[in-house]
């Protein structure tokens, strides 16, 4: 296509509350494997490959799920695609708007597509020719939105109320109807959802978005100019000055960018999308997209079921048998159990909420955690001590580090370790162990070809995952 190229920007920031408790502030929705077997985030990279090269696809995510999304892009051999680190979330329209930045000083006349990193598409042929039609849309200078046909009045999602069909020529000629957006309209209540579902002028608002770089940062200068003066600013001072860009990103409303910008911009397009589109946004979502069996029900993992009908339940690990039950939701992971009836799925979030304002730490993060090292796993914790597997794969390591309020006991049940303590450097074979000392400067690194495993003993008045001052880090934590 003629034009500007085409970059892909990868909505990556997910809260990790409405699929508590198999998602988590720290391991979000995108990057589960609840919709085939690969991550969320992965299929989405995978729509966004063929419109444009792998160096102009954009995962903007915050800081602090940053080191996941990585290792995830890396297990499926994505390094080349850019990650932007967000200090603190701050909302759609930011995060869009430091791609828009980075992706205009590149290239000035650069077409965006938006795509959120946690939906799912059926058809994706007929998405990607959307997009297509989309991007011949943006370059004429249009606001190009993708609008879901509604199968229901559903009052969880945005909806679009359509205008006239925009003349062919006016809108780089793409080869299906396009509409002029003449309103959006948030989670409306049901009797309004009803109304619109009849009216055939709305559409579901599908949180994918194409324009030019150029167009989007006017709209933003126009609409939201705090946002677009921190923004520049931030691209003056670049990326080595992180307590700048982080004073200037905690300065900035949160805010949408359907609220801040495309309720009030010009030249906004619409453009009907039947491609099979679901946000997964709870897990009654889920349950409608997953395969059933001959009661309805969606199972996964050692599950029994006894005269059920209509359920969700998923295992991670153990056995869950359920007699009698009927549109209910059983999640059942390593620490935490959801039980909850699937019309109330929507408010999975609040109860994560609740969660994290009690200090909880299975609002924040799973008992088994994937590392970009390998992974460790809780295995037991009381007042003054936790017991911990970590898994450290061939050729990794963890970085030079030091705990000001622990110590802790290493056990090697499997392969060899190398270890760094302070000053020295010792090979703990399997069987062995060696104490690391509260305030030590310490390193465990895998030399081996096979996975090396040990038992953590953790003793000390605070164990949190905060007590840490990393010294050398091999994935940029320091």
């Amino acid at each position: 296509m003629s034009g500007g190229k085409i970059h892909a920007v990868i909505l990556a920031g997910g809260s990790g509350t409405r699929f508590w408790p198999l998602s988590r502030e720290r391991m979000p929705k995108q990057l589960l494997r609840i919709v085939g077997q690969e991550s969320m985030i992965i299929q989405t990279l995978k729509r966004a490959r063929p419109l444009t090269t792998e160096d102009r696809i954009w995962v903007v995510t915050v800081a602090s799920q940053a080191v996941e999304v990585q290792t995830e892009l890396a297990s499926m051999g994505m390094e080349g695609m850019r990650i932007l680190k967000e200090p603190v979330g701050r909302n759609t329209a930011a995060a869009i708007g430091l791609a828009a930045v980075h992706i205009l000083r590149r290239e000035p006349d650069a077409v965006m597509v938006v795509l959120p990193a946690d939906h799912y598409i059926e058809h994706e042929g007929r998405f990607l020719e959307v997009l297509e039609a989309g991007a011949l849309v943006a370059r004429s200078g249009w606001l190009v939105t993708l609008g879901i046909p509604p199968t229901k009045p559903e009052t969880g999602y945005g909806y679009i109320q359509r205008g006239e069909p925009l003349e062919p020529e006016a809108c780089g000629s793409p080869p299906m109807e396009v509409f002029q957006a003449v309103r959006f309209t948030e989670k409306p209540d049901r009797g309004t959802a009803e109304a619109y579902l009849r009216s055939k002028e709305f559409f579901w608002n599908s949180g994918v978005f194409l324009w030019r770089a150029d167009r989007f940062l006017e709209e933003m200068e126009r609409h939201l100019p705090d946002h677009a003066k921190g923004l520049k600013e931030i691209q003056e001072v670049g990326e080595g000055n992180g307590e700048r860009i982080r004073t200037f990103y905690e300065g900035l409303q949160p805010i949408s960018v359907d609220y801040g910008i495309m309720e009030k911009a010009e030249r906004v397009a619409v453009i009907p999308a039947e491609v099979g589109w679901s946000d997964v946004g709870s897990w009654d979502a889920l349950w409608e997209i997953l395969e059933k069996d001959s009661g309805g029900n969606v199972l996964q993992g050692d599950v029994l079921t006894l005269e059920g009908r209509g359920n969700l339940i998923l295992s991670k690990e153990r056995l869950v048998a359920a007699l009698g039950l009927e549109d209910m939701v059983v999640v059942d992971t390593l620490d935490a159990v959801l039980i909850c009836p699937r019309r109330r799925s929507q408010d999975v979030r609040a109860l994560a909420e609740r969660l994290r304002e009690s200090g909880r730490e299975e609002a924040v993060i799973h008992r088994e955690v994937p590392k970009p090292w390998g992974a460790y796993r809780v295995l037991d914790r009381g007042s003054g001590y936790q017991v911990k597997w970590l898994d450290v794969l061939p050729g990794q390591r963890l970085s030079l580090q030091s705990h000001g309020r622990r110590a802790e006991h290493w056990i090697v049940v499997s392969g060899t370790a190398t270890v760094t303590l302070d000053h020295r450097v010792v090979e703990v074979p399997c069987g062995e162990h060696i104490y690391i000392p509260k305030g030590s400067r310490h390193r465990v690194e895998n030399r081996g070809e096979e996975t090396l495993r040990l038992v953590e003993v953790q003793t000390g008045d605070y164990l949190g995952e905060d007590d840490i001052v990393r010294y050398e880090d091999d994935y940029g934590r320091t």
